[in-house]
């Protein structure tokens, strides 16, 4: 490794020169821009601007909260999902319950990973498992085990109009087709037009619309926003779908997704000729879990823990930041509540090393818009992974521009594409990137870089200029 001292100093002033022009640019007049560049193996400061004031992280967090992950439980890991019964078996009647038990898998039902099963054939193959051993009347119930995690599927500082969108999904031990479900809507005619709910995929009859959804003009795209909240049946939909479609969908998330969960498999037992006799509440939460010796019939895998990783950092999933978040919180303190993982985990990295004054985080995903970090934190803490054994696991979970994830369509054709491995992040009123890159002097550097409170409507000038700055870092 080549060390930091023989990066360019023509090249560092042209990049500091590129910062400032940034800083002064009439479009961050009244907002803030840091930065921070940092040396990986040495540790030491390459460039810093407001490199400690405390700003929000967006979808950079999401970074800590994959790097913390891997650090605590290795790419390998696996979360696993039990299909069991309790109560006593006799012939084809199960005097008891059925449960599906999860252990905070954000993956399980999901369709992106190949050769692992999808939502439905999830479903089958827990109905193949019930039937294998013989059952075909339960007396009790199909039951959700979410109980791994605490009962607080969302920060409580998230907003209202982000939970009930794909992205605010909450979690909980157990969490099914990535807690999202698809809305079909019919367009009207002409602009202002009313619109018509056609229904859900997956259907899911226990929930009840208000629509207050109208057409936009063609080629408007989705500007829907979803709110409900995270165990209520009631939604509420409002804001346009263009124009010119015979059937417009947009994504929600499911409130309470583990009595969903239980509502499926019960609903496909009933459809492949198994029983179940109770009635179920419309309410999971209210569920009380029994003590009863439960026998398992089923267990399944996750992908590796890298692999979810991966997924999440390149096309920036919330589920995914948040399931890591709430299970590193859980195997640092025992709790995995936000408040108490968001203070295990910066006890973690502070005691590792890292300088945390101004990290106040208030969730895994970067969703909530309290949450804050500083520039100089986040790079202490990338420089820090690369003494885990995780590392490259780590390293290859982050996208690189030019080639794949959110950033596959930035700095093409520049030295940065290849070579710099960033995470964005994108919150109203503020544009971020952080990561790695392969400096032309050989130097591995990570860097922070947070542009907050610039002009509204300026966000392809200030993500251009953000992109130029990773491009000068390359060039280093």
């Amino acid at each position: 490794m080549v060390s930091a001292q023989t990066i360019d100093s023509t090249g560092l002033v042209r990049f500091s020169d590129a910062v400032l022009e940034l800083q002064n640019n009439e479009f961050m007049r009244s907002g803030s821009l840091a930065v921070s560049v940092k040396a990986v193996k040495e540790g030491t400061k390459v460039f810093a601007l407001n490199a400690e004031r405390s700003l929000p992280s967006a979808s950079t967090l999401k970074l800590v909260s994959t790097a913390t992950v891997l650090a605590l439980f290795g790419g390998d890991f696996k979360f696993q999902t039990f299909l069991e019964y309790d109560g006593t078996l006799r012939g084809d009647t199960l005097a008891g319950n059925l449960y599906i038990h999860g252990t905070g898998d954000p993956s399980l039902g999901s369709d992106r990973f190949k050769g692992y099963p999808t939502a439905p054939e999830m479903i089958s193959r827990w109905v193949a498992a019930v039937k294998r051993t013989g059952i075909k009347y339960i007396k009790g119930k199909v039951i959700a085990d979410a109980s791994f995690f605490d009962k607080e599927a969302i920060a409580s500082t998230w907003i209202w109009g982000d939970m009930g969108n794909y992205y605010g999904a909450g979690v909980q031990g157990l969490n099914f087709n990535e807690n999202l479900y698809r809305i079909k809507f019919k367009p009207g005619a002409d602009p202002g037009d009313p619109t018509t709910v056609l229904g859900t995929e997956p259907a899911i009859p226990y929930l009840s619309f208000t629509n207050q959804v109208t057409t936009g003009e063609r080629g408007s795209g989705d500007k829907t926003i979803i709110y409900s909240s995270p165990l209520g049946n009631n939604v509420l939909l409002t804001g346009t779908v263009p124009a010119g479609n015979a059937v417009f969908t947009v994504k929600g998330s499911i409130p309470d997704p583990a009595w969903y969960t239980a509502y499926a498999l019960k609903n496909s037992l009933s459809g492949n000729g198994v029983v179940v006799a109770e009635a179920d509440q419309l309410d999971g939460s209210s569920i009380v879990m029994t003590t009863n010796p439960k026998k398992i019939i089923d267990e399944y895998k996750s992908p590796p823990l890298r692999e979810l990783c991966q997924q999440a950092n390149f096309w920036s999933i919330n589920l995914f930041a948040d399931a890591f978040f709430k299970q590193s919180g859980k195997r640092l303190s025992g709790s995995s509540g936000f408040d108490t993982a968001a203070t295990a985990i910066t006890g973690y990295w502070s005691g590792r090393g890292a300088d945390l004054r101004g990290f106040y985080i208030k969730d895994g995903s970067g969703l909530s818009p309290s949450g804050s970090i500083t520039a100089g934190s986040l790079t202490d803490i990338l420089n820090l992974t690369n003494r885990d054994v995780s590392f490259k696991d780590f390293y290859q979970s982050i996208a690189t521009l030019g080639q794949n994830g959110t950033v596959r369509n930035l700095g093409k054709g520049s030295r940065a594409a290849g070579n710099v491995h960033a995470k964005s992040g994108s919150i109203e009123g503020t544009r971020a990137f952080a990561g790695y890159v392969n400096a032309k002097s050989g130097a591995l550097l990570s860097f922070t870089i947070i542009a907050n409170k610039y002009v509204p409507g300026s966000n392809r000038v200030i993500s251009d200029s953000l992109v130029k700055l990773m491009t000068l870092m390359a060039e280093l």
